[in-house]
């Protein structure tokens, strides 16, 4: 999920560190994002539609390109995402005029100006949304960093020596797959897509049909955009919708897909039973929910301070809220009303089969091009990049304190996976309680809906 990342100075304590504590460089090196050239009108998706809309003529496709995408470059000196959040039609965010990097990390930064307050168990004050505005504005402002430096999937995973970075993050979404049992022509939602390049593996791997969804506009355009220059068999199996996971747009019917998945998404919100009981709506009796998520590890000691910088540096950094251990994570699931069938960490499970540590992308690099932006000239050289850039007003202000943001979430996430008291790849599969007959299913999804208005209430 995090792209390799530059070296700061030390951080500025109000916002960017624990307590104001500097932390070591991570060793690798964010690949600055430029300016976004304007980009062609979007494709607009909606159910049913996809066979029969124009489709845009489109370059060939970028994807697995070195050089940066074409909506990197804009087309004014305001910001990297200025197109990006002037035309936010999301819940939360801009709608009407374009704000900068400075701008979207001061709101941002609000939900977390209560870090030094939390209790005992480091979980922010209730947030009556959910943590669905900082998601928000947290991928508007990251979105580009991501693809840019890390690909089109923005999840971590185990890494296997002899392979390319791709390869294995390519691997170990099969693995995932086929762990959830999604097979070809089912119906399957995934909820938190980001740009949709996982979603459209699935499609490749299994010829299932995808609906993503995600809560940032730009991200939903960006991934029109991609799948505009791919295979028509991809382009009918995939639709992209811009929704807050918490309360799924009403084009997602009760019981009307086969299984439902979180690929390192559901930790974006602060209470995952609400996201959990609507994905277990919108899936027939029977059904998998399955979830790939950031998990603390039972090693994780509450009680000991450097456990906790690392997991409020993993939650600032990462627009991420309570992470907790897998006891806690089950009732979650169970207040959903599903039923957990699976629980493990992927990333064990991988180092047992001989594969390297998820962290290594964070730490060392496993193949040629990783290894060099993991050097330390080649860190030198990216911050070195970055300050010139934003001095003389090539890339906007704000860009090096998003690269310090993600810097620290690295560092934290890579230090924490090496202790042993966290994982991004701990997966649990569920099951959608079958019912006897109609009267049953239907109070099972009246059930849900009391669950998700409750857990709602309990906010504001």
């Amino acid at each position: 999920m995090w792209p390799s990342q530059v070296s700061p100075p030390n951080p500025q304590p109000s916002s960017l560190t624990p307590r104001g504590r500097a932390s070591r460089p991570l060793r690798g090196a964010v690949k600055l994002p430029r300016r976004r050239r304007s980009v062609a009108p979007e494709r607009v998706m909606t159910p049913g539609s996809c066979k029969t809309h124009q489709r845009e003529s489109a370059p060939p496709c970028r994807e697995n390109r070195k050089t940066p995408p074409p909506h990197i470059k804009a087309k004014h000196p305001k910001r990297a995402h200025a197109d990006a959040a002037a035309t936010n039609a999301g819940k939360f965010g801009a709608k009407e005029e374009a704000m900068s990097s400075e701008e979207i990390l001061a709101r941002y930064d609000n939900y977390y100006s209560g870090a030094t307050d939390w209790d005992t168990a480091q979980q922010p004050a209730h947030d009556e949304h959910n943590n669905a505005a900082a998601a928000e504005r947290y991928f508007t402002l990251i979105t580009d960093f991501f693809e840019y430096g890390w690909g089109d999937a923005f999840h971590m995973a185990p890494l296997r020596p002899d392979w390319s970075f791709k390869r294995s993050m390519a691997y170990w979404e099969q693995n995932f797959v086929l762990t959830a049992g999604i097979q070809r022509d089912m119906k399957v939602a995934d909820l938190g897509m980001g740009i949709g390049g996982p979603m459209r593996r699935v499609v490749e791997f299994t010829g299932a049909n995808m609906t993503g969804v995600t809560i940032c506009q730009h991200q939903v355009n960006r991934a029109n955009q991609i799948t505009s220059t791919l295979p028509e068999y991809i382009q009918d199996r995939t639709e992209y919708l811009v929704g807050d996971y918490n309360d799924l747009p009403s084009s997602m019917k009760p019981s009307s897909y086969d299984a439902a998945y979180f690929m390192e998404s559901l930790s974006h919100s602060e209470d995952r039973a609400i996201p959990l009981a609507q994905a277990a709506k919108i899936v027939k009796p029977g059904g998998i929910v399955a979830g790939w998520q950031w998990m603390l590890k039972p090693a994780f000691d509450y009680d000991n301070p450097r456990h906790m910088d690392l997991k409020r540096g993993m939650e600032y950094g990462g627009g991420l809220r309570n992470l907790n251990k897998p006891d806690a994570r089950h009732e979650e699931y169970k207040r959903a009303g599903l039923e957990v069938l699976q629980s493990y960490d992927m990333g064990t499970d991988a180092i047992e089969r001989g594969h390297l540590g998820w962290w290594k992308a964070l730490t060392t690099g496993v193949d040629l091009p990783s290894r060099l932006t993991s050097s330390h000239w080649g860190r030198k050289l990216t911050m070195g990049t970055v300050k010139i850039l934003e001095t003389i007003g090539v890339a906007e202000p704000g860009t090096l304190r998003t690269a310090l943001m993600l810097e620290h979430c690295g560092f934290s996430a890579a230090t924490a996976g090496e202790l042993g008291i966290f994982t991004p790849a701990w997966v649990t599969i569920a099951r959608v309680p079958t019912n006897k007959n109609d009267k049953e299913h239907q109070k099972r999804i009246e059930g849900l809906q009391a669950t998700i208005d409750l857990a709602l209430k309990a906010k504001k």
